[in-house]
């Protein structure tokens, strides 16, 4: 692949995790309401004390998990660049 391409490759890995974010946003937040209610249901039973009484959490929704994917692979499609020609040049003393 040449560096455009790579390039290419890079910004829609970039898209994808930037979609796959907001998913993960918006089915947390549906599942948190979600788990809140079933919480407060079985806090407000009448029979909610009579079994275990577990206190439901949200879950991390696989899109996160995605979105971490594309975007270590976003960050391995992206070529190395060269330093601007405006940047100094620093000398590196040599060894041995």
């Amino acid at each position: 692949m040449d560096k455009k391409q790579m390039m290419i490759a890079g910004i829609v890995c970039l898209v994808i995790c930037a979609i796959c974010i907001f998913v993960a946003i918006e089915r947390y937040n549906a599942n948190a309401g979600s788990v809140r209610t079933m919480n407060n249901f079985q806090r407000d039973s009448p029979l909610g004390g009579m079994g275990m009484s577990l206190e439901m959490k949200p879950a991390t929704p696989a899109a996160t998990k995605y979105a971490i994917f594309f975007a270590v692979l976003s960050g391995v499609e992206m070529p190395a660049r060269k330093a601007p020609s405006f940047m100094p040049r620093i000398a590196c003393p040599q060894r041995g």
